[in-house]
């Protein structure tokens, strides 16, 4: 496996485990299992607390990047333009969003921005790798 699929995969395993605290909070707010499956009542916040909100944010934030992400690292890997500093660019774009997501939780804008555009440019780097 390329090394940028790898940290591919690893990105998309982080996105999908992302969902797991504020569906919990969903859940365990709605009153079980069994009620998720049923319409909401009128009027429900899903998000009553605040960090559940940034939970889901940070969830959504996550697919946005990935959606930016996948494609260069895949194109990298298909065109064979793999270089040592694109598997480097794809592993700091996954280290960067395993940092942005606590930090996204605890409310740290002004670090959580500073990551989140590590990860930017890491994925504009690979993005000019193929031009």
């Amino acid at each position: 496996m390329k090394n940028e699929i790898y940290w591919l995969s690893w990105s998309v395993i982080l996105t999908a485990v992302m969902v797991v605290p504020y569906a919990a909070y969903r859940v365990k707010k709605i009153g079980g299992l069994i009620q998720i499956f049923l319409n909401p009542l009128p009027g429900d916040d899903p998000f009553d607390d605040e960090w559940a909100h940034r939970a889901y944010r940070a969830h959504m934030n996550a697919f946005e990047g990935l959606i930016l992400f996948a494609p260069m690292a895949l194109a990298v890997s298909l065109t064979g333009h793999s270089t040592e500093n694109t598997i480097l660019a794809s592993a700091i774009y996954f280290w960067s969003r395993l940092a942005y997501t606590p930090l996204y939780y605890i409310n740290a804008p002004f670090f959580r921005t500073a990551v989140w555009f590590v990860g930017f440019f890491a994925t504009l780097y690979l993005a000019f790798q193929l031009v």
